[in-house]
């Protein structure tokens, strides 16, 4: 049996997903992503302009994943790991997608 005392729930980082914020005067990209753990889904609306890495950092406090997890964000189909974390998701084609992750 799974010793639920032992498992640490991520937790929301509310301050670093302020600083995701996005600027509304602003091309707005909406990304669909899937949790790893339950398959839940939430809604990323960010910045088109912003990059995979703040995506991976908006995930990250979001509490999708922990802290210390590595992990993978995998879009297109078939999912293929996003690995240019320097591209901007305008330019990755995130807008309207959805992206799953996954654990390392």
């Amino acid at each position: 049996a799974l010793d639920r005392s032992r498992v640490e729930v991520p937790k929301v980082d509310q301050k670093r997903l302020d600083s995701l914020k996005c600027d509304e005067s602003k091309p707005l990209c909406v990304i669909q992503v899937r949790s790893p753990a339950s398959g839940a889904r939430a809604e990323a609306r960010l910045n088109g302009s912003r990059t995979v890495r703040d995506l991976r950092d908006w995930i990250v406090a979001s509490g999708m994943v922990g802290a210390g997890q590595g992990f993978a964000i995998m879009g297109g189909f078939p999912p293929k790991p996003l690995a240019d974390e320097g591209e901007t998701l305008d330019k990755a084609g995130l807008n309207g997608a959805a992206v799953s992750i996954k654990l390392s």
